[in-house]
């Protein structure tokens, strides 16, 4: 069995090779072989793996939650300026802005759409996703509508019963309900299935269970989940004083 200091190390080499590359990625950005879209991809990126670091190494929380904050302001970004589908596919995206408790980052999360955004809605790819976004604004009437579409298509094409169960569950404020999916989405079998794209980051949270065991805590929920990849510390709700953009320039010094 891995020992918990070999994921860290790794984790740490893959910092060090980001502070390694980011003078060519600025250079290349500067000489016009990269651009303005492909950087924020990439930047995202980064900071996620800053702030699994910032929280998981260095201990501090607050550096962690700057990160997360600043993954959140590169979908609003990518989202209003190259209208990029991120609402399509990432759960694990939301769950950053979440985790970053900023209050107007999440707000401005729940009201991002892109142009095709309703069609993929109402064909069930996205309708996890809208789900989401109306339980954080409380929009029971979107929400009924999406649980709909959900039930009838998502179930059927993605396979996301349990989603659906913590969606309802977060709506009726069943915190038993709510711990019991989320158990169940850390359980090995299914951790192991739902983040097998998530490479090195899955041997640290879980997606989507980190996410919807903050957005029960956001919701007044405090479920307590027996899982090391769902920490408490994460999941407390604690607004930073000051949030900035963060300069990976003044990270990498």
């Amino acid at each position: 069995m891995e020992k918990e200091s070999d994921k860290k190390e790794r984790l740490s080499a893959v910092c060090q090779g980001i502070t390694a590359n980011y003078p060519r990625l600025m250079n290349a950005l500067e000489a016009g072989t990269t651009n303005e879209r492909f950087l924020s991809m990439t930047l995202w990126g980064h900071y996620e793996s800053f702030a699994l670091k910032a929280f998981f190494i260095d201990e501090d929380v607050a550096k962690a939650k700057r990160y997360f904050y600043n993954c959140g302001l590169r979908d609003v970004f990518l989202t209003a300026r190259y209208d990029e589908k991120i609402l399509d596919f990432g759960i694990n995206h939301l769950s950053y802005a979440l985790l970053s408790d900023n209050e107007t980052l999440i707000r401005e999360y729940a009201n991002l759409r892109h142009s095709n955004y309703e069609a993929m809605i109402q064909n069930g790819r996205s309708t996890p996703m809208f789900a989401l976004q109306c339980l954080i604004k409380e929009d029971w009437s979107e929400f009924e509508r999406a649980m709909a579409i959900i039930n009838t298509k998502t179930i059927r094409k993605l396979g996301m019963a349990l989603d659906a169960e913590f969606y309802t569950a977060l709506a009726e404020k069943n915190k038993e309900k709510i711990q019991q999916v989320i158990e169940e989405l850390v359980s090995p079998k299914v951790h192991k299935k739902r983040n097998v794209h998530h490479i090195l980051k899955n041997e640290f949270i879980s997606h989507p269970a980190i996410g919807y065991a903050k957005l029960a805590w956001l919701k007044g929920i405090e479920v307590e989940i027996r899982s090391p990849l769902i920490p408490r510390e994460l999941l407390e709700v604690a607004p930073l004083a000051v949030y900035e953009e963060i300069d990976l320039n003044e990270t990498l010094s």
